[in-house]
């Protein structure tokens, strides 16, 4: 986006595909997902920043650009590099998505009536980090809200990714806040694997009930809950940062996140795929608020049903073992949970083989909300402690 001056902006600009332009059930979906996410106001939620119709390109919707990657990017570029989301850091991202998802289950139009929104596409892909920490909830293209044009044709598929789908998604039936609240826990199970501690299972069973009325009823219980399933990050952003560049650079290296996360070649779910169908032009806007360059090429762009976006990953050497140090934890009374940034390690006492450097060690009990800190420096071959008393 270029301005007056030296004014510089990065946006994603989303247009159709040349072989869907002619399909005004495609086009609906772009500008009624327009005007949604135009009525959405959250730090957690990618902004929109203009739409227009052109007769060329047909509806254009402009889109915050956030500098990152997607968390589905980052867990697999990580897992291929031997790492894991640290439990706490886990929790972090499902409170922060929570916060933005309660911010779209209770935003009204203009005129202040509720839109009854749900996202119906929670996913991992659309939950994108900045390189800052940042955390973004994106793509509200298949979303249900009051006034939108519901289009599916029929024995065609639910809108939305099967793996994240609660039940009454996949078989059809009406869908509300909890049926996101549903998909958010399998995002979150999908973060920190089978062996999470039990606070944070607890709050993923609940999440993701079978039945709609056993789940958390709001995003916010939601978000609640995560911040007391276990000890979260002092300086939350700031971690995640770190973790990112630690543990998935690859993953900020060769993806540039856009708030859309459709990237394949197929029109969203719900629709038959039709030949090109010969229709109007969409009408140019008379007058355009700013001035766009080309659109192909001038800014990042994402073509809905265009081409396949792949990463391709060299080869990594694995590096020689790190130098170690032991760490015995024990606390008072016994059976206290450890974590070391971020992760659970198991229960006191214990005594924890860890890499040299620091380490910030958080022992409590999730129950009655008592955690100690202590930030501890392990220089390599050496052993240290950390003795906690929860009773006072």
């Amino acid at each position: 986006l270029e301005g007056a001056g030296a004014f510089r902006r990065r946006v994603v600009i989303k247009v159709l595909a040349p072989e869907r332009r002619g399909d005004p059930r495609i086009a609906t979906m772009l500008a009624d997902e327009a005007r949604i996410v135009g009525l959405l106001h959250h730090p957690g939620i990618v902004a929109a920043v203009d739409y227009l119709e052109s007769e060329s390109e047909g509806p254009i919707f402009v889109l915050e650009f956030v500098d990152g990657c997607s968390l589905r990017s980052a867990l697999k570029v990580a897992r291929k590099r031997g790492e894991r989301l640290p439990e706490a850091l886990a929790a972090q991202v499902g409170a922060d998505v929570a916060r933005a998802l309660n911010a779209a289950h209770n935003a009204c139009d203009r005129d202040g009536k509720p839109l009854h929104l749900v996202h119906r596409d929670i996913a991992s892909d659309n939950v994108l980090i900045s390189r800052s920490g940042a955390v973004y909830l994106g793509d509200f293209g298949v979303a249900r809200a009051r006034g939108n044009t519901e289009i599916t044709d029929p024995g065609c598929a639910p809108k939305g990714k099967r793996d994240y789908m609660a039940p009454e998604q996949e078989k059809g039936d009406s869908v509300t806040p909890a049926t996101d609240i549903y998909a958010l826990g399998k995002v979150l199970a999908e973060a920190v694997g089978p062996d999470c501690g039990p606070g944070l299972r607890e709050v993923i069973e609940k999440a993701t009930r079978p039945g709609p009325e056993d789940r958390y009823q709001t995003a916010a219980e939601l978000a609640f809950a995560l911040g007391h399933a276990c000890p979260l990050p002092r300086a939350p952003e700031a971690e995640l940062a770190a973790w990112l560049q630690r543990a998935a650079p690859e993953a900020l290296r060769h993806s540039r996140a856009t708030g859309v996360a459709r990237r394949d070649s197929q029109p969203p779910a719900g629709i038959a795929v039709p030949r090109p169908l010969e229709g109007p032009q969409f009408r140019a806007v008379a007058r355009r608020r700013r001035r766009w360059p080309a659109i192909a090429g001038a800014v990042l762009g994402l073509v809905i049903g265009g081409a396949a976006v792949g990463l391709y990953f060299r080869g990594r050497v694995t590096p020689p073992d790190a130098p170690t140090g032991e760490l015995r934890v024990t606390s008072r009374p016994g059976g206290a949970q450890i974590y070391v940034d971020g992760s659970l390690r198991g229960k006191a006492p214990m005594t924890l083989a860890l890499p040299a450097g620091h380490h910030s060690v958080r022992v409590g009990d999730p129950k009655s909300g008592r955690w100690r800190t202590a930030d501890v420096q392990l220089p390599a071959g050496s052993s240290g402690a950390v003795d906690v008393d929860l009773t006072e």
